[in-house]
Order: C-alpha cells, then sequence, then structure tokens
C-alpha cells in the first residue's frame, strides 16, 4: 500500500517536538510522502524546516488560516513575508486557506472578523494565482454561508487559475459540493473523520466523488487532529492515515492506488 499524507502537521505542536521519529512510524506504515501544511507565518517556516532534508519524502504548503486573520495587523508585510517563502522549491501549495465562519456567534466583533477572513483569503488567492500553485482551502461553517462565499471569492479572484484546488476534510451542504465538483482541478481531501460512526454524511461525499470523479479524491491525515477510529479523540498520529484508507478500501470501495497517483498528479509529482 502506497500513500501520500496530503495535509498533515509535523509543524504543530504535539508532533513538532519529535516529528522525525513520527515520519518513520508513518513511512513503516506505507506513507510514502507528505505535505506538512502551514497555518501561520511561523508554522509556514517551521514546514519550510522540516522538509528541508527530505526533497523526496516531504513537501510544504504556506499559508495562513482563516482564523489567524484578526491577529494581523499589516496585511501587506504580512504578504510580502508569505511571497518571500515560495521561494523554496519544496513549496508545493498555498494553503491552509479559505473561510471559517464556524465560532463567529463568539467572536467579539464578527463583522470585522468576516471582513478580514474575506481580505486574508483574497490575497492568497492573488497569491497562488499569479505563482500558479495548488490552493488548500479550508472551509467551515454551521450553516451555509462560508462554503458559498469561499466559492464565489474563489471564481472572482482565481478565475484564471489552472492550477488545483484541494477541498480539504471536504464538508458543507449538497449545493456547494455539486458547484465544487464541477471545477476542473478540484480535489477532495478525506480524513480521519471518514471512520466515524456518526460521519454518515462523509462517506456520502466520498461516495459521490467516487462515482462521478475517482480521479479527483485524496487521502489526509490534519494530524494532530482528526484521529480515526479505534483511536477518535486521541492525537491523530500521521501513521493513523493507514487505518483511514484501509477502511475506505474495505468499506467505499476506494483504489488506492489511484489516490496515491492522484496525489502525486495535485502537486505536479508525477515522473
Amino acid at each position: 500500500m502506497q500513500i501520500f499524507d496530503t495535509h498533515c502537521h509535523y509543524n504543530l505542536s504535539p508532533l513538532l517536538e519529535n516529528w522525525q521519529q513520527h515520519q518513520q512510524t508513518a513511512t513503516s506504515a506505507g506513507v510514502k510522502k507528505s505535505l506538512i501544511v502551514g497555518t501561520n507565518l511561523a508554522s509556514s517556516r517551521q514546514a519550510l524546516e522540516i522538509v528541508a532534508d527530505n526533497n523526496s519524502s516531504l513537501y510544504a504548503a504556506i499559508g495562513i488560516h482563516p482564523t489567524e486573520a484578526m491577529a494581523i495587523e499589516d496585511f501587506d508585510q504580512t504578504l510580502q513575508e508569505l511571497t518571500a517563502l515560495t521561494e523554496v522549491a519544496q513549496v508545493k501549495a498555498i494553503g491552509e486557506i479559505g473561510l471559517d465562519f464556524y465560532r463567529l456567534a463568539t467572536s467579539l466583533d464578527p463583522i470585522t472578523e468576516i471582513q478580514k477572513q474575506e481580505q486574508l483569503f483574497i490575497r492568497q488567492l492573488e497569491l497562488a494565482t499569479r505563482l500558479q500553485l495548488p490552493i488548500v482551502l479550508h472551509v467551515r461553517d454551521q450553516a451555509e454561508t462560508a462554503y458559498l462565499r469561499a466559492l464565489e471569492l474563489y471564481h472572482r479572484y482565481a478565475s484564471n487559475h489552472q492550477q488545483a484546488v484541494i477541498f480539504h476534510c471536504v464538508s458543507g451542504p449538497t449545493t456547494y459540493l455539486e458547484k465544487a465538483l464541477a471545477l476542473p482541478n478540484s480535489y477532495f481531501g478525506f480524513d480521519g473523520n471518514l471512520t466515524f460512526k456518526n460521519a454518515s454524511n462523509i462517506r456520502e461525499i466520498f461516495t459521490l466523488v467516487q462515482k462521478r470523479h475517482p480521479e479527483k479524491i485524496l487521502l489526509e491525515t490534519d494530524a494532530p487532529y482528526l484521529a480515526p477510529e479505534p483511536h477518535r479523540g486521541k492525537v491523530c498520529e500521521p501513521a493513523m492515515i493507514a487505518l483511514t484508507a484501509a477502511f475506505a478500501a474495505a468499506n467505499l470501495g476506494a483504489d488506492l492506488e489511484q489516490i496515491y497517483h492522484n496525489s502525486l498528479q495535485v502537486f505536479d509529482l508525477l515522473s
């Protein structure tokens, strides 16, 4: 079994402190390659430090997560620093970026937070388009607002984008998913929650994508988050993606070789 973990966080605690051991364990479980994804400038830089000596197995995505938007004081300076990081050859995507309205109800200033999230998202969409790098898209909401707004901004600011857009830890309403599937360069990342007993909606999405576009399915861990069954609620080890892969193959008819090929293709690693 060959696996490409297309979204993990060796650059975040508690994995960061002993990432080499975590990677060795993952390699033993069949993980051939991993994409380490940034959530802010610091974790993006950390991702680049980790991949520096792992040219053939570890790659990086650099970006600023939408929930970091309120902490940014100078957008121009922040985007300049982020752009400088893209000069490293192992940077294969911009992400994770997007919109996250899931906890806006508890925000001290929800209107300003939405505005700043959108501004940050737009600037990073423009960066990805300019560099022709894939986008790792994070969208989360208790309603459908963020999902549809994210697609609207994608179409407006990345309409000529020829590279991929990866719907990380995919979820959302049917209207959103149908529009996402229709995009020519869309891919869909499935995580350990695919195995959760109460996650029939995620399995329905997997089945929908597999039926129409099996070439668009990716597997992720989002480690240290979203550990699959039977480890739900624990720290997700990157090696646990093997459990998700086995579940998808046994219960959902997933073709793991096809998925591995998809993963190489999305990051332009096919030789």
